[in-house]
């Protein structure tokens, strides 16, 4: 549910002319979700003995080692977890590692994106020799990216903020 609200909410802002298709990449995506500001998930674990993750925390757990467990959740007990923990020490250091390299290849995955945006953008001429694409321009663009997606996600969060106001409001005179 939480990947479809944040595929709406981003398409919202995309027609509302608060972002441009041009804006959306993963990191604009990662920023959306409800657990941006929490630390990435380590291990997630299954129980039941059913191997797959039915969209639970499908986008956090992309470098999450996976457990699987052939116990019902009523039966799992400290052995089992103990066995999961033993399981998810033997992977960890690849986990770290893969989470260590792939930030700053994303970022200068995403850079070279913009980069290449703004070239296309600047140089809509009818001969790419007279187009005098520069660093400065390459450069003045991802900020305005920057400064676009960032206002985005303030939004954004004042947006949820509110709604987590009003929540507690309405819970507080219930109660």
């Amino acid at each position: 549910k939480q990947w479809y609200q944040r595929r709406v909410r981003v398409a919202q802002g995309v027609v509302a002319g608060d972002l441009r298709v041009t804006d959306i990449n993963e990191t604009l995506m990662d920023q959306c979700m409800y657990s941006e500001d929490l630390p990435p998930v380590d291990m997630l674990l299954r129980t039941s003995g059913e191997v797959r993750l039915s969209d639970f925390m499908i986008w956090q757990a992309n470098f999450a080692a996976l457990q699987f467990v052939k116990v019902l959740w009523p039966d799992f007990g400290f052995w089992h977890l103990i066995g999961s923990l033993l399981d998810f020490q033997r992977h960890e250091p690849l986990i770290s590692q893969n989470r260590a390299t792939y930030k700053p290849f994303l970022q200068r995955m995403t850079r070279a994106e913009l980069s290449a945006v703004a070239h296309t953008e600047h140089c809509t001429l009818s001969s790419h020799e007279d187009c005098h694409f520069n660093e400065a321009i390459s450069e003045a663009y991802i900020e305005t990216h920057r400064n676009r997606t960032e206002n985005f996600i303030n939004n954004l969060k004042d947006e949820r903020r509110k709604l987590l106001e009003n929540c507690a409001e309405i819970t507080v005179a219930g109660a």
